[in-house]
């Protein structure tokens, strides 16, 4: 597995948890305080969580055969979630969206980076 293909899955699985994240009252509460988003808006965020960590399945099975992807898959999951529940909720809550833009620029330049190249 190349390292792109490795951040790419990083970056999907992080946007996706942070996603779910945003799709619950506590959080939307820390993030956001009264002016929090509708029940609406939360649907729409679980909905676009779910399916980016959907796509970072598929990329993995692509990139790998589908007794490999999924269990790459589950163990870049377990770091996104975990860097996103112990490393950025806790201690710097409003970088949540923040980082997860910042994720998908970079590896959206890297991949650029390596087509063009």
């Amino acid at each position: 597995m190349s390292v792109l293909v490795f951040l790419l899955l990083t970056a999907l699985a992080y946007a996706g948890f942070a996603a779910l994240c945003l799709s619950m009252e506590k959080h939307q509460m820390d993030l956001h305080g009264a002016a929090r988003a509708g029940t609406g808006r939360m649907r729409q965020w679980r909905w676009l969580g779910g399916s980016l960590l959907a796509l970072a399945l598929l990329v993995a099975g692509q990139a790998e055969d589908w007794a490999r992807g999924p269990v790459i898959w589950l163990g870049v999951m377990t770091a996104a979630g975990l860097s996103l529940a112990l490393g950025v909720l806790p201690y710097r809550p409003r970088w949540l969206a923040g980082l997860a833009w910042t994720l998908a620029g970079l590896v959206a330049l890297a991949a650029l980076h390596r087509w063009l190249a």
